[in-house]
């Protein structure tokens, strides 16, 4: 048998013989990597859009895990996603699932495979493994949160004067808009410094290069995966994001070489702390610092801007609550030397922490969360087998309207986590920034966003500049402008407007 299919010993190094031999290999390789179909027996279930023959009752991917999670929330399913069809969970095993190895249960892989990191270079320049970044901001930026509370401030009082100016008058405002810009200011004064927050060209990199990355992905699909590798050098959609990266290496040479040149204490940012948590040889290394602050612009500016956004409607459609909150900052501030937050003033903000979760659990930044790409067999504790090659995520939109865990979820309660809080036991478990199996905004386990203590401090001080600053309403007869569903999951509306007015 073996004889009739490869060469005789002397022929293997003919050209034909090499052929003969390595064709099965290859196309056996490229099969495994790019076209086996990961089986695993549960329903799909498509939108009206998906549908091959239209035959779907679903408008949307949330109509789909509405309808399964109110019949049945242990319920497993599948669901198609623009990259590959991803199986639905219950939260019931987040708990088990986020304490496996990544060699088993990987969050990167996911991530890597739904955002083409490849091509769009939303990814570490050590490649998806690359911990550098994770490590400064669990390292650097957190333990400095304290140290960096007055530069946040004062940059949010530069950034409306020019983003928001003084509306002396009733003055009509795009929220998404403006917040674009303030926090590209703000959270640029933390992540590239004072040098470059306030660069125009700097800004417009950042805030470009998240949109001109996601270009890079529809056009990329286009091409079967094992010819994209070829595909990126004529699909112009991918030349977008290499000339942000050249852009951003020069913007940031100039600030390299000063803080590897200058004597005394480094500056309190993400560049000090980058190049030094970077790998050997590449403190220096233009291009990967250059990546690295593209790829935490991407990751914060986006995401908190849309948080910011739907805070600014939910003021403008509940302003019973601006004198409540406004209440609060009076107390806490009164007790600080110079009535500026700090890192310790700010957990005593319990009805704005409250507020702005309840904010994020009417408005969830995706429909699905807690993804994870199975590497091998996984069997869960009570029989369930993850095969290999799926990827799996839990129906967020859903468990932040389930009634066993939230009474009157269709309401939105400014007050909400507030009261929930004051429960023995569960002082802490309804913070903001806290993770649980009920509340999956920002991942759980060790892949939970290391970010969300600098965007929650950074969030509460914009909500404290707005209310003690502004008075926020909605356009007469006018409601809350309507979300708008994605397949990336929900935005906020950016036509969207609200009115302000000086206090």
């Amino acid at each position: 048998m073996l004889e009739s299919i490869l060469p005789a010993p002397r022929d293997f190094f003919s050209l034909s013989g090499m052929f003969r031999t390595l064709a099965p290999i290859i196309i056996y390789i490229i099969w495994n990597r790019y076209f086996r179909d990961a089986r695993f027996n549960v329903p799909k279930l498509v939108t009206k859009t998906q549908a091959a023959l239209g035959d779907s009752k679903f408008d949307s991917l949330d109509d789909i895990m509405k309808e399964c999670y109110q019949k049945d929330k242990n319920r497993i399913y599948k669901v198609e996603h623009p990259h590959k069809d991803v199986v639905i969970i219950p939260a019931k095993y987040v708990d088990e699932l986020k304490n496996l190895p990544d060699e088993q249960v990987n969050f990167l892989e996911d991530i890597n495979e739904r955002f083409l990191g490849d091509y769009t270079k939303m990814i570490a320049p050590g490649g998806i493994h690359d911990e550098t970044l994770t490590h400064t901001i669990k390292n650097s930026l957190n333990s400095n949160l304290g140290n960096i509370m007055g530069e946040i401030q004062e940059e949010i009082s530069y950034a409306f004067s020019q983003e928001i100016g003084e509306c002396k008058d009733w003055t009509p405002s795009y929220p998404m808009t403006a917040l674009m810009r303030i926090i590209a200011l703000v959270s640029g004064r933390i992540f590239a410094g004072p040098e470059l927050n306030r660069n125009e060209e700097y800004i417009n990199c950042c805030l470009n290069f998240g949109v001109e990355a996601y270009n890079v992905i529809p056009a990329m699909r286009k091409y079967p995966i094992f010819l994209r590798p070829l595909a990126q050098y004529w699909v112009k959609e991918c030349q977008k994001p290499l000339q942000a990266i050249e852009t951003m290496k020069r913007l940031v040479a100039p600030v390299i070489a000063a803080r590897t040149t200058e004597k005394g204490p480094k500056p309190h940012d993400m560049m000090t702390w980058i190049m030094e948590n970077s790998p050997p040889g590449k403190a220096t290394d233009l291009e990967w610092q250059a990546k690295y602050q593209l790829q935490i612009a991407t990751a914060a500016m986006h995401t908190t801007s849309n948080t910011m956004t739907h805070i600014f409607f939910d003021l403008a459609a509940h302003p019973e609550y601006l004198s409540i909150l406004r209440e609060e900052i009076l107390a806490v501030t009164a007790a600080e030397p110079l009535g500026v937050l700090s890192k310790t003033s700010l957990p005593l903000l319990k009805k704005m922490d409250s507020f702005i979760k309840e904010s994020q659990r009417m408005n969830p930044f995706s429909s699905t969360g807690f993804s994870r790409k199975i590497l091998k067999p996984t069997r869960l504790s009570d029989g369930l087998l993850l095969p290999p090659g799926i990827t799996v995520t839990t129906p967020v939109s859903q468990i932040s309207m389930d009634p066993d865990i939230y009474s009157n979820p269709e309401v939105f309660d400014g007050l909400r986590f507030f009261k929930m809080r004051k429960k023995r036991g569960e002082e802490n478990k309804w913070q903001y920034v806290t993770t649980s199996t009920e509340s999956l905004n920002w991942g759980s386990g060790v892949h939970a966003c290391p970010g969300r203590f600098f965007a929650a401090n950074e969030i509460k001080c914009i909500v404290m500049y707005l209310i003690m600053n502004y008075d926020v309403k909605l356009e007469e007869g006018k409601g809350r402008p309507k979300n708008i569903w994605t397949e990336g999951g929900m935005i906020p509306d950016i036509t969207g407007k609200v009115l302000l007015k000086k206090r």
